[in-house]
């Protein structure tokens, strides 16, 4: 089933394989992989070699070393990956607007998707959601507002029933995360401003509540185009 490993470095060969093993579904989640000297010897490699090649595959959450049972082939989870991607996105230079790009892409297809895919209980989570940001808005309390506008945009994503997207979102959630938390930050002083996100929250459910695909879909890339021409006023 392995293969004799001739070039690249070894541990990223070691990945490459057990990802095309999962792929062709020659290797199953729960399923055991044979001990170190056997797989080692299969691929032509040194233990270390192996044993690296097993570290990065923890750290994703692949695979599992059991007490008694050996390495076993585990689903792994986006929790694993947050932060990794936020270190990656960091080490390269995260531009705050080209990440809301990136977002009105992702979100107003979700948002149009959820919009006619959404169910009662979407809608009641959805509505939960941003009666609890209007009870914060009326404490006072920047921290949990910028919680639950994260929620709000988490809870859309997942009202689309597209496991890809959902997935993707919850990779990069500590990024999006982040991004709300800073823009509110910036925008704190125009108290206004940040109402109107509000406003605009109540609006995109309003038209996922009426099943809306294209009104849904125009709000949001409404509400992220409003917030980025605040960003870019409030830096001059």
């Amino acid at each position: 089933m392995f293969k004799t490993i001739k070039s690249k470095k070894k541990f990223e060969e070691v990945l490459d394989q057990i990802k095309h093993l999962l792929i062709t579904k020659k290797l199953k989640f729960g399923q055991k992989l044979p001990n170190e000297i056997e797989l080692s010897e299969s691929m032509g490699i040194s233990r270390s070699s192996l044993r690296e090649a097993y570290k990065v595959l923890s750290v994703l959450g692949i695979i599992e070393g059991r007490a008694g049972e050996g390495t076993i082939i585990k689903k792994a989870k986006p929790d694993n990956l947050k932060s990794i991607m936020s270190l990656i996105a960091v080490s390269n230079g995260l531009d705050t607007l080209e990440l809301f790009e990136v977002r009105t892409i992702i979100e107003s297809a979700a948002a149009g998707l959820a919009a006619s895919r959404r169910s009662d209980a979407d809608l009641k989570e959805i509505k939960n959601i941003l009666t609890e940001i209007d009870q914060q808005y009326s404490n006072g309390n920047p921290e949990a507002e910028a919680y639950g506008d994260f929620l709000f945009h988490q809870s859309i994503v997942r009202a689309s029933k597209n496991g890809m997207l959902v997935m993707f979102m919850e990779v990069i959630a500590d990024l999006l995360g982040e991004q709300i938390k800073t823009t509110r930050r910036e925008l704190a002083t125009s108290r206004e401003v940040l109402e109107c996100f509000q406003e605009q929250h109540w609006g995109i459910y309003d038209a996922m509540e009426e099943g809306n695909s294209e009104k849904v879909r125009q709000r949001i890339e409404d509400h992220f185009d409003y917030a980025q021409k605040q960003l870019k006023q409030n830096q001059f």
